[in-house]
């Protein structure tokens, strides 16, 4: 438990850090993996709430990864800190998230 902690303080640590190669090293990474999160929760909750037959609903969510991806890339790397980016990505993604566990639910 205490070695968890530590981690945790130590990702904190870094995550504030002003040094630029930390900066965009964490950058990336939000980019490469929150930008895939994100636009995999935003199909999956525009697949549960569209009230479209599901074809039509699929092929139009398959040409939303072409827009969001390359728009989360830049929005990251526009973002004030790597914290901030890491921070509101997490927020979308997890409400992308619940509205599709909630659609699904309520179907």
């Amino acid at each position: 438990m205490n070695t968890v902690i530590n981690s945790i303080h130590q990702l904190k640590k870094l995550a504030t850090s002003t040094d630029k190669t930390t900066q965009i090293i964490l950058r990336i990474l939000a980019a490469v993996f929150g930008g895939y999160a994100l636009t995999a929760s935003v199909m999956a909750a525009l697949a549960l709430v569209l009230p479209w037959p599901k074809v039509d609903a699929l092929f139009f969510i398959s040409f939303l990864p072409a827009l969001i991806y390359p728009a989360v890339l830049l929005w990251v790397f526009a973002a004030s800190t790597a914290q901030r980016a890491w921070r509101d990505l997490l927020i979308v993604t997890l409400a992308c998230d619940l509205l599709a566990l909630a659609a699904a639910w309520l179907s």
